[in-house]
C-alpha cells in the first residue's frame, strides 16, 4: 500500500502598509495570518490582515519574498526599540 506524500504548508509574505504579514495556507485549506506587532515585540495572529490581503484594492499590499519580509521586521524592531 502506498501512501500519499504529505503536503507542506505554503507560506507567503506581504507588506500591508509597513506591517510584515505572514500568510500560511495548510494542506486542508485553512489559513493562518500573523502580523508583526512592534509594540508587543513579535508576531500576533490578526484576522484583520486576512481581509487586507485577500481583498486588496487600495494599493497598500505588496507581496514580497522572505528576505524582504525579514528586513521589514528588523526595520520595525529597530524603529520601536527602546534605547538603553
Amino acid at each position: 500500500m502506498t501512501q500519499k506524500p504529505q503536503q507542506q504548508p505554503q507560506t507567503q509574505f506581504y507588506l500591508v502598509g509597513k506591517v510584515p504579514v505572514e500568510w500560511t495556507e495548510e494542506p486542508d485549506g485553512s489559513v493562518t495570518v500573523r502580523a508583526f506587532n512592534p509594540l508587543l515585540g513579535g508576531f500576533v495572529t490578526d484576522a484583520r490582515y486576512y481581509g487586507a490581503v485577500q481583498f486588496e484594492d487600495m494599493g497598500r499590499v505588496q507581496r514580497i519574498d522572505r528576505a524582504a519580509f525579514e528586513q521589514a521586521v528588523r526595520e520595525l524592531q529597530a524603529a520601536y526599540s527602546i534605547p538603553a
